[in-house]
């Protein structure tokens, strides 16, 4: 099996960004500007990612139910910045071809097995999986008996580290668990609410030839026509190229949009993503009288009662203060 390359960093005079879902740089926000909780997440996310990148742990497990949501744009922009040689699997892989991809990347490379799900009922990829991310010493010797090796050698010390990505965690799984307790494991997930919360702070950048106030206006639509389904940041780019090709048609882009909605599956708590408005400012008003010399306590305040993000949290306060 060849893995699939991954392109390399841009050269030492030109280091790379690392640019998150929705291509906002989370290292040069403007000044006063908060991250959405979704970017805190996918920032968290990142910081996991260095750790495999510099050495620092053997290897990573990534999952969450909900696409979209950046799992596997983080991870690579993150190898990328750090510099990491990568080898990307994200396929059909069986052991043999998993065995010998291992042995010849044994030393200093991060392999990364992207949303490969199936792998991890395969209790003979789950055995290298567990030596090649642990050993007695500090030695992993990976080993591996077949007739059909050819020149591989049966055993070799592994020396890379290994990113893995999933949707979620196979249940009733004692082997896969057995990896899972020698690794670092982080779940990326998020409320329709903090979806939201990411699509306006990139809406409001604009978007080729669209304002910000007309990508406002498309995050709105989607918002109120979300009618408890589960919303992706896939959903968004998409939108604002049907407001571009209605306006070159002379159509209505609402029809266009609403039909992409109506595709996506049911939220997993089977309830509307966000809380009503009037719920909003009620604690907001609540925060403001109980704590009206600290918009710092007034946002925490908000936050635990809403259970929404710190940004949302300063869109409600500008509303009440224009209001």
């Amino acid at each position: 099996m060849v893995p699939e390359p991954i392109p390399q960093p841009p050269a030492a005079d030109q280091p790379p960004r690392l640019l998150l879902v929705g291509e906002r740089d989370t290292q040069n926000v403007d000044e006063g500007e908060p991250l959405t909780s979704l970017e805190e997440k996918q920032r968290l996310l990142s910081h996991h990612v260095k750790l495999v990148a510099r050495g620092l742990t053997n290897g990573l497990f990534v999952f969450g139910a909900v696409g979209g949501l950046g799992k596997s744009k983080v991870i690579q922009e993150t190898l990328l910045a750090e510099g990491a040689q990568v080898v990307l699997l994200n396929s059909h892989v069986t052991a043999l071809s998993l065995y010998e991809v291992l042995f010849l990347n044994s030393k200093g490379k991060v392999v990364w097995l992207d949303d490969c799900d199936g792998l991890y009922g395969d209790l003979k990829i789950l055995g290298l999986l567990r030596s090649a991310l642990w050993g007695q010493g500090g030695e992993r010797v990976v080993t591996y008996t077949s007739s059909q090796l050819g020149e591989l050698p049966n055993s070799f010390v592994f020396e890379s580290r290994i990113v893995m990505t999933a949707n979620t965690i196979p249940k009733k799984n004692d082997a896969f668990r057995a990896v899972l307790s020698r690794i670092d494991v982080f779940e990326l997930s998020a409320s329709n609410e903090e979806v939201l919360d990411l699509m306006r702070a990139v809406a409001s950048k604009g978007f080729d030839g669209l304002t910000p106030e007309e990508c406002l206006g498309v995050v709105e639509f989607i918002e109120a026509n979300a009618a408890g389904r589960q919303l992706s940041l896939r959903l968004l780019e998409p939108s604002f190229k049907k407001v571009l090709f209605a306006r070159t048609e002379g159509l209505a882009w609402e029809p266009l949009v609403r039909s992409q909605l109506q595709t996506l599956g049911r939220n997993q708590a089977g309830a509307p993503g966000t809380d009503s408005k009037a719920n909003e400012l009620h604690h907001l008003r609540q925060a403001v009288e109980r704590h009206p010399g600290s918009v710092r306590e007034q946002q925490a305040y908000w936050c635990k009662a809403t259970g929404k993000s710190r940004a949302s949290f300063f869109r409600a306060l500008a509303r009440l203060r224009e209001g």
